[in-house]
C-alpha cells in the first residue's frame, strides 16, 4: 500500500504512519531481532477476563526460567513481561542438529481493555507457568447512578 496518495491530506498520512510504527513497536521480538520466520513468540501466553469482569488473568509458558528473572509490571491499562532465559550449552564439543529453544532476553507489553489496580495486583509461578491476576481499577467498574426527579 502506498504512504502517499494524490490530493492525501498529509497530516493524515502522518498519522498512519505513526500508527504503523506503534504497531510495529507493539509487536514482540525475542533477543535482538524479530523473530525469525516460522517460530512462534515467546512466551507464548493467554490473556483472559474472569467471568465476574472484575479481573484480567494473563497465564504465560516460562518453562525453565528462574522466577528472579521475571519481571511483571502494570501501569494504567498496560502490562509488561519481561525476562531472560538461559539455556546452558551441552559440555565439550557439540553439534546442534536442531535448535528451536531459544536464550535470552524478551519483553512483551500489552495494552489491557481497561485501568487496573497496581496494588492488587497478583504474579505466581508455578510448573513453568506465569500467572498474573490484575484487578478492574475502581474507576473502570460500572458504577449505579441514581435518576432523582
Amino acid at each position: 500500500m502506498s504512504l502517499l496518495r494524490f490530493g492525501a491530506d498529509p497530516f493524515d498520512n502522518i498519522l498512519r504512519l505513526q500508527r504503523a510504527l506503534t504497531r510495529s513497536l507493539d509487536q514482540p521480538f525475542f533477543g535482538l531481532g524479530s523473530t525469525p520466520s516460522g517460530r512462534g513468540v515467546y512466551p507464548a501466553l493467554n490473556i483472559f477476563e474472569e467471568d465476574s469482569g472484575d479481573a484480567i488473568v494473563l497465564k504465560a509458558e516460562v518453562p525453565g526460567m528462574d522466577r528472579e528473572k521475571l519481571e511483571v509490571e502494570a501501569v494504567g491499562n498496560r502490562l509488561s513481561i519481561a525476562g531472560e532465559r538461559e539455556i546452558p550449552s551441552p559440555e565439550g564439543e557439540f553439534r546442534y542438529h536442531r535448535r528451536e529453544r531459544q536464550a535470552g532476553e524478551f519483553r512483551r507489553v500489552f495494552r489491557l481493555p481497561y485501568e487496573v489496580d497496581r496494588d492488587k495486583a497478583e504474579a505466581s509461578y508455578r510448573d513453568g507457568i506465569l500467572t498474573v491476576r490484575l484487578e478492574k481499577a475502581a474507576a473502570a467498574k460500572p458504577r449505579q447512578i441514581v435518576v432523582k426527579s
